[in-house]
């Protein structure tokens, strides 16, 4: 559904109605806004103070949802990841949770890697050739999201880094697509974020 803009004299009708009214109108309108009670939720009845722990519930229902998944093909295993990124996206709107978007997707895709790295490469590089494609653009989100944080938060990815880089060194597939859209390989081994960009 398209937003609604509201004129600045709609906005000043209804910043001059009565609180009891307002309030009626706000209870009324806000069901239909999913992401708006979720953060409603998060402000005033945990007091935003959930944050981590919300972030270790996602970690453990990943962990366990990946655990527990029969592997059928690539193509099953990126639906997968799609469906947990929406996941963290959601977390991300509802919390504002910036470090917990680069934990939650670095766990997201080691964790994949280390359970599954070994069935992918029976694989022919076309039937792999999408899930790469994701895995390739979703680190260079990371690496961006990255670069544009203080630098003390580098070294607390840094094993991340390197653990999803030995999974990339690994796989000729990956190492092809992350070529193609200039991914570096090496500043997932060195565990360094790259300071200027050229893609």
């Amino acid at each position: 559904m398209a937003r609604t803009t509201l004129t600045p004299e709609l906005k000043k009708a209804i910043l001059e109605l009565p609180t009891k009214e307002k309030d009626k109108l706000l209870l009324r309108l806000l069901p239909s806004k999913r992401d708006l009670v979720k953060q409603l939720e998060f402000k005033l009845l945990e007091g935003g103070e959930t944050t981590e722990s919300r972030r270790e519930e996602l970690k453990k229902m990943i962990q366990k949802d990946l655990k527990t998944t029969s592997f059928y093909s690539p193509g099953y295993l990126l639906l997968d990841l799609r469906a947990y990124s929406g996941r963290i996206t959601e977390h991300v709107k509802t919390t504002k949770d910036k470090l917990g978007e680069i934990e939650l997707n670095f766990f997201m895709l080691n964790e994949a890697f280390d359970l599954f790295a070994e069935k992918l490469l029976a694989y022919k590089l076309h039937q792999s050739a999408t899930l790469n494609e994701y895995v390739v653009q979703r680190t260079l989100k990371l690496l961006k999201l990255l670069s544009k944080m203080h630098e003390d938060y580098h070294l607390e990815f840094r094993d991340s880094m390197r653990s999803l880089g030995a999974h990339f060194d690994k796989n000729a597939g990956l190492k092809l697509e992350a070529k193609q859209a200039g991914l570096k390989l090496n500043w997932l081994l060195e565990g360094e974020v790259p300071e200027t960009w050229e893609l």
